[in-house]
């Protein structure tokens, strides 16, 4: 009789990622939340209506000071071995496409300096983000990226609070974050946040959380910032197999009350409506400023590579203004790289987006819900292919999405 007995052999699972978390501590390494802090605060405008044309200056110099801080400390954080192996070619190939397009259309058509300098420092922002990734799990990442925008919006928005009173939108102090700024950097963690109570219950504070943040949202303003917003909520419901109770029976008992002010009071059609109707119809006077950018260029060079980064407003036959800015993504895109970039960019969102529909569950639905607001907000107005922090997200998910993964299907870029 055979008294050995075989030992089962030991089921190896892979390592859990972590999950998304932004409002808690232990969310990512303190040296992650300084290094998106100075992306963020390097990316945002310092002053209103002022836009880099080539001069150097206190803040030009600050500017580029903070991000190379960043770069520094994301060069000198320690990455898991073969790291770089995991990393897939095509988005850096994307994005050097692009820029190389904008800066050859600036030095045939336009000023070459200045698109230059802002090209390097886009370079220089992906190549932090890049680094980052590569050190850290993706989901860690993200939630440093969020809870990041979370404290600069928070303190903008309080020493900007006065602004309130005197324009009925809420915008930044210090830094001087426009409106519209302020509800992107609270959005994105919103979402996330959100997500996290609809696929795992959430915690208590999170809950509290929401209200608050989308306050903030709704004291901005921006009608754009709140059409996305919802929309990425809706898509981070759609796309969740499983709901917990507990989010099912607060959703429904939203509905009485969003029915109610829409249809009940005047604060959804005043909160539109602002501006006035024509104002509404127009776009604000948009559409006035992108007829201006579709006949700009006039010579072949110019309607294929464009005019160079630098290109941010065109002269414009209106009423109380000779120039105006493009505000969209995809106009300015066209403008400052012509159709060739234009073709770049829209290859490279709508991959993105497909990725992120391939992504396994449940982190497909926060990818997606996050592409779709970036997508939507890019329509009418412009950065996400710029030094701006929807560019950090952006290319945030470009990386996630586009990653190398194991036999098993689980994610390996950062090492998770």
């Amino acid at each position: 009789m055979n008294t050995h007995t075989q030992a089962r052999p030991s089921v190896v699972r892979p390592p859990t990622p972590p999950r998304l978390v932004v409002l808690a501590a232990h969310a990512a390494p303190f040296r992650l939340y300084v290094v998106f802090l100075l992306l963020l605060v390097a990316s945002v405008a310092w002053r209103r209506g002022a836009y880099f044309s080539g001069g150097v200056d206190s803040v030009v110099l600050a500017k580029a000071g903070l991000t190379m801080l960043a770069f520094l400390i994301a060069a000198l954080t320690p990455r898991p071995r073969g790291a770089t192996a995991t990393l897939r070619g095509a988005p850096l190939l994307w994005l050097l496409a692009y820029l190389s397009v904008a800066t050859v259309g600036a030095f045939l058509v336009g000023d070459p300096l200045p698109s230059f300098v802002l090209a390097a420092r886009v370079g220089l922002l992906a190549l932090t983000v890049l680094l980052v990734m590569l050190s850290h799990p993706w989901p860690t990442a993200l939630s440093a990226l969020a809870g990041s925008m979370l404290l600069l919006a928070a303190f903008g928005a309080a020493t900007g609070v006065s602004s309130l009173a005197e324009t009925g939108r809420l915008y930044g102090g210090i830094p001087p974050l426009n409106a519209n700024a302020i509800c992107f950097l609270v959005s994105v963690p919103l979402v996330i946040t959100f997500w996290r109570c609809v696929t795992d219950g959430g915690r208590w504070f999170e809950y509290a959380a929401l209200p608050v943040m989308l306050g903030v949202v709704w004291l901005t303003g921006a009608r754009t910032g709140l059409a996305a917003l919802v929309l990425a909520l809706l898509l981070v419901l759609a796309m969740t197999p499983r709901i917990p109770a507990v989010v099912a029976v607060l959703c429904a008992a939203c509905v009485p009350f969003v029915l109610y002010l829409t249809f009940f009071t005047g604060l959804l059609v005043e909160y539109v409506g602002r501006g006035g109707v024509s104002d509404l119809v127009t776009l604000n006077s948009r559409t006035v400023a992108w007829r201006s950018a579709l006949d700009y260029h006039d010579t072949v060079p110019g309607r294929l590579f464009g005019g160079g980064l630098s290109l941010k407003e065109v002269p414009v036959s209106a009423m109380y203004r000779s120039e105006q800015i493009i505000d969209s993504t995809w106009v300015s895109a066209l403008l400052q790289a012509g159709y060739l970039g234009l073709g770049l960019l829209v290859l490279l969102v709508l991959s993105t987006a497909i990725a992120a529909l391939r992504m396994p569950p449940p982190y497909a639905a926060v990818t997606v819900a996050l592409v779709a607001m970036l997508s939507v907000v890019s329509i009418l107005e412009s950065g996400m292919f710029d030094t701006t922090p929807a560019f950090i997200l952006f290319f945030m998910l470009v990386l996630v999405t586009h990653r190398v993964r194991g036999h098993d299907g689980a994610d390996r870029l950062g090492g998770a």
